[in-house]
């Protein structure tokens, strides 16, 4: 059973770090227009945590957080700078 819980775990954990690893730039399909998170790539924003969001056709950047990682998701609507 340890087995299966910690697949589970690192399967899920995975499939977190995909949704919010999206870089400004990159495209995004248009049936998650609106959507957000948070990224914090060297990049973009100095290496601090930002918000990005989906226009239809690609991720843009959405809010600059002050932070490496100040930046929390509440949904795929919503997403705050904690800092």
């Amino acid at each position: 059973m340890q087995f299966k819980s910690s697949s589970l775990l690192l399967a899920f954990s995975l499939f977190v770090g995909m949704a919010v690893s999206q870089d400004v730039g990159e495209p995004c399909p248009a049936d998650q227009a609106g959507d957000v998170g948070c990224a914090n790539t060297p990049s973009v924003n100095n290496g601090n945590a930002y918000i990005f969001t989906c226009n239809g056709e690609e991720f843009v950047l959405f809010a600059a957080c002050g932070t490496p990682f100040g930046c929390k998701t509440e949904g795929p609507k919503n997403a705050v700078c904690t800092s």
